[in-house]
Formats: structure tokens, C-alpha cells, sequence
């Protein structure tokens, strides 16, 4: 390398002693030649100037006003910015950045303009449903059936908490109650084969006031019903554990059912982490839709509030399942529209 140096240092000094050489030929002959020379010279590092730097940035200019005004892609701005300007590389960094930015951007208000299409879709004249829900109820308290209102009360509760518009965030609070709504549905249709149980520490008891995202607790309940203890003939129990740790809560949903292999749980956490969930047909839609439910669960979670936040599930063969949920406990409200 340094060798490299010396030749180059050596090449240079050999080219400007050269150039020495010939301006005092030129200077002897004629001063104006020498002037003239001199313009030529001159015209053309302003010619270099031009074609090498201000023509580029003039390029740039005008291509970097069309991207901003949406006129043209940023992929074409790239193209170009050469290196050879000035900053060059570090303005080709700062568009690139600016677009990965832009390009999130655009992907998340399509995420929640899908989803508020969706929401809305699903909330097609909900008082109707109210309404006829009411009237089922009525009947059923006239015909003196409280078991028929208790269930269909339980039931217009559970649509109300599923199709609000409250935002990401609800109340633990909220949210075991919803599930104890649906719970009450559940028992009644399967003949009261599983029971509920909520445990919280008296000095947890303030986790009731903490955000989590809504629904994520009912889909792991629904879980452990169906792929648990649908096949219990009694004693079935689904057991929600509260605890708060110096910046976490965790919450574990439980069952006694019938658990899963180590192979299956392997797969299962395997397909809970991976990115990307793409399911070919129904049958196989049908096989891994408790992956599925996870697997959304756990990207809200982690869009929601990082890494290092998520589920992870544990379960013994004949023994049953464990689902572990940890949240933060040291974030404020986001704004929750009505």
C-alpha cells in the first residue's frame, strides 16, 4: 500500500513538472499565447464543473421536488444521484431511509384502513341484532325461562365488546369480564362440562386497571375449549393467572385437557414466530387454526409494544396447556376512539 503511494506521489510530480515545462515554452514564445492558453484552460474546468456538479444537483433538485411531490419514485431519484457529487453517498442514504420510512408508512394506513373497513363491515346494523337479542330476552323473562335470558343477555354482551370501536387498548379489567361472558355461553352449550377460574394476588389487584390489547385472552380461552377440553366428559377447567412483576404483567390461561406432544408444541411455538402466515386451503386452515390465532396474537402484541414483548406456550401430553402472555405495565394509554 504504500508503495501504491510513492508511484502516485511520483506520477504526479513527474505530470506537474511536465506542465512547468510547457507554460514556460508557451511564455517564452508569446505572452499571448500563454493568456490564451490560459481562457482554454479555464472555459474548460467550467465546462467539467458544470457537467460534473452543477448539472447532477440541478438533475437532483428537480427530481427530489417530484418526490416530494409524489411525482416520481424514489428509486428513480437513486438513480440519479451520483457518487461522484458532492455528499453524494450520504444524500442516496438519506432518501433511501426516507422511502423505507414512507414505505411503512403507507403499509400501516393500509393496515388500518383494511381493518376499519373490516370493523365497519362487521358492524352492518348491529341494532338490529341488539334489538332482536332484547326481544329474545324479554320473551324468555315473560315465559319465566332465566336460563334462555341469562344466555342470550350473555350473548348481546359479547357481540357489544367484539364489534366496539374502543381501539387497541382495553382494561384487563374489561376484558375478563368479556371473558366470563363468554365463558357463561360456553357453559351453557356444552352442559357446564368446564369451569372458570380467575386468580389475582391482593397486592396484583391493581393489574385490573392496566391495558392490554383487546381480545387477545378470549381466542386462547376458545383454544383451550376446543383443542383441550372439548373431548372432557367433566371436571374440564380453564384457569387465568394475574401476576405483575417490577415491569410486567403475565398472564397465563391454563386447561387440564389433553395437552400436545413435545413435536407438536415444537411446531406450534415454530409456526407462532414465524412471519409469515400463509395457509394454501381450508383443510389446512382447519389444521393449524390455533397457530393462526397465536400467531396474530403475537404480532399485536409485538407491533404493539416491541420484541421483546409476545406469548409462549407450554404443554405435557394427558396433562394440559399453558399459554403465557407478557405485556408491559410501564406504557401510557394510546388514544382508544369510542
Amino acid at each position: 500500500m504504500e508503495l501504491h503511494k510513492r508511484i502516485r506521489v511520483a506520477i504526479l510530480c513527474n505530470v506537474l513538472l511536465i506542465v512547468l515545462i510547457i507554460v514556460g515554452v508557451i511564455m517564452e514564445f508569446s505572452p499571448i499565447i500563454f493568456i490564451a492558453t490560459l481562457i482554454i484552460v479555464d472555459i474548460g474546468v467550467l465546462i467539467s464543473l458544470y457537467c460534473l456538479v452543477v448539472k447532477p444537483l440541478i438533475t437532483f433538485d428537480v427530481s427530489l421536488n417530484q418526490c416530494i411531490e409524489n411525482a416520481m419514485d424514489s428509486e428513480e431519484i437513486l438513480k440519479k444521484v451520483s457518487d461522484g457529487i458532492l455528499f453524494g453517498p450520504k444524500i442516496k442514504n438519506v432518501i433511501e431511509k426516507y422511502s423505507n420510512k414512507k414505505i411503512r408508512g403507507n403499509s400501516a394506513i393500509m393496515y388500518d384502513k383494511q381493518a376499519e373497513l373490516t370493523a365497519l363491515q362487521s358492524q352492518i346494523n348491529p341494532h338490529f341484532l341488539y334489538n332482536t337479542l332484547d326481544s329474545i330476552r324479554g320473551q324468555a323473562l315473560i315465559d319465566d325461562n332465566d336460563e334462555i335470558a341469562e344466555m342470550v343477555e350473555a350473548l348481546a354482551v359479547f357481540f357489544r365488546y367484539s364489534i366496539s370501536r374502543k381501539g387497541d387498548l382495553v382494561t384487563l379489567r374489561d376484558e375478563l369480564a368479556y371473558i366470563q361472558n363468554y365463558m357463561t355461553i360456553q357453559q351453557y352449550r356444552f352442559n357446564n362440562r368446564f369451569s372458570l377460574e380467575i386468580y389475582i394476588d391482593e397486592e396484583d389487584q391493581k393489574a385490573y386497571d392496566y391495558f392490554i390489547p383487546k381480545l387477545i385472552l378470549q381466542p386462547i380461552v376458545e383454544n383451550s375449549i376446543f383443542h383441550g377440553l372439548e373431548d372432557s366428559l367433566e371436571s374440564g377447567k380453564v384457569e387465568i393467572e394475574v401476576i405483575v412483576t417490577d415491569s410486567n404483567l403475565i398472564l397465563t390461561v391454563s386447561d387440564n385437557g389433553k395437552g400436545m406432544d413435545s413435536k407438536s408444541l415444537l411446531e406450534l411455538n415454530r409456526h407462532i414466530r414465524a412471519s409469515n402466515q400463509n395457509l394454501e386451503n381450508n383443510e389446512e386452515r382447519k389444521k393449524k387454526h390455533t397457530g393462526i390465532a397465536l400467531a396474530n396474537i403475537q404480532r399485536r402484541i409485538k407491533l404493539l409494544f416491541g420484541e421483546e414483548y409476545g406469548l409462549n406456550v407450554y404443554s405435557t401430553i394427558d396433562q394440559g396447556t399453558d399459554v403465557e402472555i407478557t405485556l408491559p405495565t410501564n406504557y401510557e394509554r394510546k388514544t382508544n376512539k369510542q
